[in-house]
């Protein structure tokens, strides 16, 4: 530099302050090196710059176009930088400048790498291989990695899904050169063209030859043989299935066993003799002895002759005709008639049940028992002994001369029914002994004597037994110590004992007996006129006076006093019994007195008891309930009850318990509702609990599906299996109505605890309750509503409230503890909410989707897009009553997909369009498969909906190198509610995840009233509609599930049902997302505290007490509005 200001020349050629060129720099360096620590070019062109080594030792930049006409040596990364703003973006200490993540260099020796957000995009090995979206390309050319990979190898060969095409053992020099690899499935929209370069035409088939696959017609040179399957499936059944150009039939016996008569099996295709040849074989149902015509045929299993359940080997519903010898060796049952027309011998025994009829000769040489009936009309001849178990009718005489045996044993129950019948007189010359009973029939006479001086029969006239000795004595004697009794319905009537007493008994009971001085009376004596007692009268027993009885002096009294009514004030459930006066005497009544609309119940008390009296109480609730009517209030007693539920309520009626903590209500029926209340019905003052299981002391039954109070289940959905009708109480199906009064009171639940493991305290389901009463529903009075006030719910796992189908409640004071869900609101479901309190178990409250339908239209004309007021006409329920749609009604239209051009399908949307709620992430990859610095991309196919916007997500990588959690930045819009929604995750790793969805409503502001003619409303949203909507376009307006509370109470929800290990002495540690669930459109606008203080206005606002921070989305929204405006204005 010959020429430069002395003032900045120290020594050489060096400069050391700044220089500033503004036109061209003329100078050969062609031999000298050029050292410069920064350099900041606007813009140049160092054509005329020879530099032989420009070396730059610190960050430079080129702001312009640079042009380097030879080799441009990079050591390290050249960086893309922006302008920046001071004090808030990140600075290169070295450089003074923006730190950026865009950056193309040389990262290691002979490796060149474009990375944009500290990803590398492209990368260039040392060996050549150019990798994109991979760091470590394995092939000349690689995007990817692993299983999402597409390669081209050294040789050309494209891989689609594998890193390493062809390595599964081809023989490339064999076969030809692999070109294509794919690992998965390959759709080809078109043509597949051959070895010759043909695409086939229409049923060809491809077909392999010596050069490869070749398309074919199917003939004439079709040579494949054939397929046989075996009952639909191809043969044979393992492996893959083979063609057959000849077929065997082959005869088999069967042995009289098995069902398939026809077995087809494949040949040996390792055997050229196997190859190609399939066997049929057949079997017949029937067995047989040897190959020849005459072969006997035989079956081992129980056969049916018109009978498709044989229960004998040989079983024959019909006739059997033999016309032949029938040789029986064996014993034969005949359970009905036997019709032989010739020469029967039998050689062995004949059993006989029913009639036989012989029309020749029977020559029976061995025994024969006859079961029943035989009617001979000619001679027989009997050889040896006949043994007759049953009747036997005899026309002619029967001469015996030696021993006659009976054996039927048939005993007899009239002069036809008997085992030996005598149409004749029988006359004994000797003895007659008899075994068992002698029967005579009635007014038929036993008589006794020479001159049948004595009788003894039953006279039918009068029912009388009776004994008549014809004018002359009759004695009844005994001999020795025995004594004589007369017994009546086998209790004594009298007994005489000699030498002693005769005692005349009542019932068995002895109640006057004679005595060595006169008589004695035992218990009760009844005087027809008057009694006078000269001195003093013991009256051991009941004494009956049937008129006035004057008592001059003390009466004692040693028993009971019996009423007019034969009572005696003591018995089941009869306590402090009373004597009153009523108009036909004196009558034990209980205690109290008798009001209108009570009705009593108490563990004394018994249910056949009228209720009406506290000391007349019934004893089961079910069994009030029965009786009940409307205004009537059941009180009841302390004490625990054990129902046979469901109980079923009428219209305003009420159960009022004594104390929350006395009365105790048990179901019999664990899984069904313990209650049905209707219309204006009350429940007070009680707890409902459940047995303790068999040997496992504290650990409740489960009543999972069993409401602690319920609207009475319809028919139809008793018909569904889940929901039992009542079976005591009032027990008609529901819905429940407005009743006569035609206004709708919601039943009211107050001061009662749920101790029943599993259950749902208040089962509120809208299709069980209506304003319907008189057969028109009512508008604007179908509430389908409960209320409650201090209703405690410590049903470990189950649910404290649910509401589905549009049901409603207010509920104040409710307090949910280890229940699996708090409150639960879906399919419409609603609920206020004050004053209450969730602690321990899954779940806080949950608002999950919406309702059915309620209300219809369409819209009036076209309007464009991003308006809040639309026309819809014809608003109208679904009984086609004109109808005002109303504030928080969820919306959906149902758009024709082809009326707009950013959609790619066709077809009507039925169903609200969607956006991601949230990403689950299902596993979260290996150990070391992702970065935290350089987190993976997480995106999901694009939405198919008009006007649809892209969700936007943020993972979380842990420092093991895995994915715990997937953040939504952004969760799109305009899914189809049918679209398969994938979510990809980048990087190689094996992480995967699945999108949770919920649908898009648009939420009713306001709405003028129907048009009384045509139904028209303008409707107002909260939310502009996005795309346009033309007109005629169905509207639907459907209930959002929603439960709205104000300082609600949450203490460690999420930390378990088993309240034993929930509670933070045990290490029951608190989910804060499970507070609030409002999934599939359900909405839940709360205001809370947790266990730690910390108060939540919404999901937008949060006061950490503990830290004494403010935070949320809202929050940090207000403030980035105040403060942006500043931080721009001081730049």
């Amino acid at each position: 530099m010959a020429n430069v200001n002395a003032d900045f020349n120290q020594s050489g050629n060096s400069v050391f302050e700044n220089v500033y060129i503004t036109g061209s720099l003329d100078y050969d360096f062609s031999n000298d090196d050029l050292t410069i620590g920064k350099l900041d070019v606007a813009e140049s062109n160092f054509k005329k710059i020879l530099i032989d080594n420009l070396i730059v030792s610190a960050g430079s930049s080129f702001a312009g176009i640079t042009t380097f006409n030879d080799e441009v040596h990079i050591e390290d990364w050249i960086y893309h930088y922006n302008d920046f703003t001071e004090g808030i973006d990140p600075i290169n200490p070295k450089t003074g400048r923006k730190v950026l993540d865009t950056k193309f260099g040389f990262p290691f020796e002979n490796t060149f790498a474009i990375n944009t957000n500290n990803v590398e995009r492209l990368t260039i090995n040392p060996e050549g291989f150019v990798g994109i979206a991979t760091a470590n390309p394995v092939q000349k050319f690689q995007i990817n990695s692993g299983a999402n990979s597409l390669v081209v190898t050294g040789v050309g060969t494209l891989g689609v899904g594998t890193e390493s095409p062809g390595n599964f053992g081809i023989n490339n020099t064999e076969h030809g050169q692999l070109r294509a690899d794919f690992d998965g499935s390959i759709r080809i929209a078109r043509n597949i063209y051959d070895s010759s370069g043909s695409p086939g035409v229409n049923n060809y088939w491809m077909r392999r030859d010596e050069n490869g696959i070749r398309w074919v017609p199917l003939t004439p040179e079709f040579k494949e043989g054939i397929f046989i399957q075996d009952e639909g499936v191809d043969i044979p059944s393992a492996g893959a299935a083979q063609s057959f150009t000849t077929i065997n039939f082959k005869q088999k016996n069967s042995l009289g066993l098995g069902v398939d008569t026809l077995i087809p099996t494949a040949g040996d295709t390792t055997t050229s003799s196997g190859s190609g040849l399939a066997t049929v074989t057949t079997f017949d149902l029937w067995g047989h002895t040897d190959s020849t015509n005459t072969s006997s045929i035989y079956r081992m299993t129980k056969v049916g002759i018109k009978n498709s359940s044989p229960s004998t080997d040989l079983d024959v519903t019909g006739t059997v005709h033999f016309s032949d010898t029938l040789d029986v060796d064996g014993g034969v049952t005949f359970n009905s008639t036997l019709d032989v027309d010739a020469a029967t011998t039998l050689n062995s025994t004949l059993d006989v049940d029913g009639g036989t009829t012989l029309n020749s000769t029977l020559d029976v040489d061995g025994n024969t028992t006859l079961n029943a009936g035989l009617d001979v009309d000619g001679a027989t001849t009997l050889n040896s002994t006949l043994d007759v178990d049953a009747a036997t009718t005899l026309n002619s005489t029967l001469d015996v001369d030696g021993l006659v045996t009976f054996n039927d044993v048939t005993d007899a129950s009239s002069t036809t029914s008997a085992s030996v019948q005598i149409d004749g007189g029988v006359g004994i010359v000797k003895n007659v002994r008899i075994g068992e009973n002698l029967h005579l029939i009635d007014d038929k006479k036993a008589f006794f004597g020479g001159e049948d001086d004595l009788e003894i029969f039953h006279q039918s006239s009068d029912n009388t037994s009776r004994i008549l000795s014809d004018n002359k004595n009759l004695l009844i004697y005994t001999t020795g110590s025995a004594s004589v009794s007369i017994l009546s319905n086998s209790k004594n009537a009298i007994v005489a004992s000699p030498d002693s007493d005769v005692g005349l008994y009542f019932d068995n009971v002895l109640k006057f007996k004679t005595t060595g001085i006169g008589a004695s009376a035992v218990g009760s004596l009844g005087v027809r006129d008057d009694l006078e007692v000269l001195g003093v009268s013991t009256v051991a027993g009941i004494a009956t006076f049937k008129d006035d009885v004057g008592i001059a002096k003390t009466l004692f009294l040693k028993s009971f006093l019996k009423d007019s009514n034969n009572n005696t004030g003591v018995g089941i459930a009869q306590t402090d019994y009373r004597l009153a006066s009523v108009g036909s005497g004196v009558s034990w009544r209980p205690s109290g007195v008798e009001t209108e609309n009570a009705i009593w119940v108490s563990v004394d008390g018994i249910d056949t008891n009228s209720g009406l009296l506290e000391g007349d109480a019934k004893r089961t609730i079910g069994a009030a309930a029965a009786i009940a009517q409307e205004g009537d209030t059941i009180i009841i007693r302390s004490g625990t009850y054990v129902e046979n539920n469901p109980i079923g309520l009428r219209t305003d009626v009420s159960v009022s318990g004594e104390d929350l903590r006395l009365v105790t209500i048990v179901p019999q029926n664990r899984n069904k509702d313990v209650f049905h209340v209707r219309r204006g019905c009350l429940i007070q003052n009680v707890n409902f609990s459940g047995p303790v299981n068999d040997g496992q002391s504290g650990v409740s039954y489960d009543h999972s599906n069993c409401g602690a109070v319920a609207f009475p289940p319809t028919e139809s959905g008793i018909a569904g299996g889940i929901d039992f009708q009542a079976v005591t109480g009032y027990t008609d199906f529901g819905p429940a109505n407005e009743g006569a009064a035609g206004r709708w009171r919601s039943p009211y639940i107050r001061n009662c605890t749920n101790f029943m493991t599993g259950s749902i305290g208040m089962k509120i389901n809208g299709d069980y309750a209506e304003a319907n009463f008189t057969g028109t529903n009512n508008l604007g009075q179908d509430l389908k509503s409960m209320v409650c006030d201090s209703f405690t719910q410590y049903n470990e796992a189950g649910i404290g409230v649910s509401l589905t189908n549009n049901a409603y409640a207010q509920l104040v004071s409710i307090f949910t503890i280890a229940t699996e869900v708090g409150i639960a609101a879906n399919s419409g479901g609603q609920c206020d909410l004050t004053n209450s309190n969730s602690s321990f178990g899954t779940f806080g409250l949950v608002a999950d989707g919406f309702g059915r339908v309620e209300f219809s239209g369409f819209t009036l004309e076209d309007i464009p897009a991003e308006v809040d007021v639309v026309s819809v006409n014809g608003v109208v329920d679904d009984e086609n009553n004109f109808r005002k749609p109303f504030d928080g009604q969820g919306v959906y239209f149902h758009i024709n997909l082809a009326d707009f051009d950013d959609t790619t399908i066709s077809g009507i949307v039925t169903q609200p369009l969607q956006l991601v709620r949230g990403i689950t992430v299902t596993f979260g990859g290996n150990p070391g498969e992702y970065s935290a610095g350089a987190p993976p991309i997480v995106t999901v196919n694009t939405p198919l909906g008009p006007e649809a916007i892209l969700p936007e997500f943020s993972p979380n990588v842990s420092a093991a190198g895995t994915i715990t959690s997937i953040d939504v930045l952004n969760s799109g819009r305009n899914f189809l509610p049918n679209q398969a929604i994938n979510v990809t995750i980048s990087g190689g790793g094996s992480a995967t995840a699945i999108a949770d969805m919920d649908p898009i409503l648009f939420t009713v502001e306001s709405s003028t009233e129907p048009d009384p003619t045509t139904g028209l409303c303008d409707v107002t949203f909260n939310e502009f509609i996005p795309y346009p909507v033309f007109g005629g376009t169905k509207v639907e307006f459907v209930r959002i599930s929603r439960i709205i509370t104000s300082s609600h109470s949450f203490e460690y929800v999420g930390a378990g049902t088993d309240i034993n290990r929930a509670n933070p002495f045990q290490g029951g540690v608190p989910v804060p997302e499970n507070e609030i669930v409002a999934i599939n459109g359900g909405q839940v606008p709360f205001t809370s505290t947790d266990q730690k203080g910390n108060f939540r206005i919404g999901e937008g606002l949060v006061i950490d007490q503990t830290t004494s921070t403010i935070s949320g989305r809202d929050f940090n929204r207000a403030l980035q509005a105040q403060i942006t405006p500043l931080i721009l204005a001081l730049r």
